[in-house]
């Protein structure tokens, strides 16, 4: 399967990462030389530098070949422009955008974007907290010969986790946590060093094997 993904940020790599490990074609765009650097680093040779608005980029980053296009930057004007350019100039049969907010969901599913996901759930996670339902929100599946899942999993007012800082903690093999979300809005400081809160939303890529073990851990 080949994949693009536009926004080398910590999703997107933990997304490219978790394809490649499966040994599917991945290519990451982004206008950011240093995000580029630390992605080549740590993946290898899967970036293009350059607007992932202009066509000639995507065409150099493969779209024309993909079977999925992800958008995951922080930009969602930049999102949802690459989404509707991979499918309507290079007729990509998926594309995935990530939104921070419903203010424009609507507007992306109009243009025929096939699935949009607001990363910080803030709107699922109010009606988690309300009626006290399971804490786990899959967010995105990935596809491959070790299917994953991109997940959100909200830490409990009485989890043991609560005061410690995330590279105290012994995750399950195959785990990749990224991102933590804290009263909708994503904490920019290295996420290996933030003390955990009680109510913050940890962003997990994790196979469908590790779910229970993590629900154990942050519940």
């Amino acid at each position: 399967m080949n994949v693009v993904i536009f926004g080398a940020n910590e999703v997107g790599r933990s997304i490219a990462e978790w394809l490649l490990n499966d040994w599917h074609e991945v290519s990451i765009i982004d206008a950011d030389n240093f995000k580029l650097q630390d992605t080549e680093d740590e993946l290898g040779s899967i970036v293009v530098h350059g607007d992932p608005t202009s066509e000639e980029i995507l065409r150099l980053a493969g779209t024309g070949r993909a079977d999925i296009f992800i958008a995951s930057s922080r930009s969602e004007a930049d999102n949802m422009v690459c989404c509707q350019m991979a499918k309507e100039v290079f007729q990509v049969e998926k594309t995935i955008c990530l939104i921070y907010s419903e203010e424009n969901r609507s507007l992306f599913q109009l243009l025929g974007i096939d699935s949009v996901i607001n990363i910080t759930a803030v709107s699922l996670r109010s009606i988690q907290e309300n009626l006290n339902v399971d804490a786990i929100l899959p967010l995105m599946y990935i596809p491959g010969s070790t299917p994953a899942n991109l997940i959100s999993i909200r830490i409990a007012e009485d989890s043991e986790t609560i005061g410690e800082p995330l590279s105290n903690l012994t995750l399950p093999n195959g785990v990749s946590i990224k991102m933590i979300i804290r009263s909708g809005a994503i904490i920019e400081d290295s996420v290996e060093d933030t003390i955990l809160r009680s109510g913050d939303q940890v962003l997990a890529i994790t196979d469908s094997i590790n779910l229970d073990q993590l629900k154990e851990l942050f519940q």
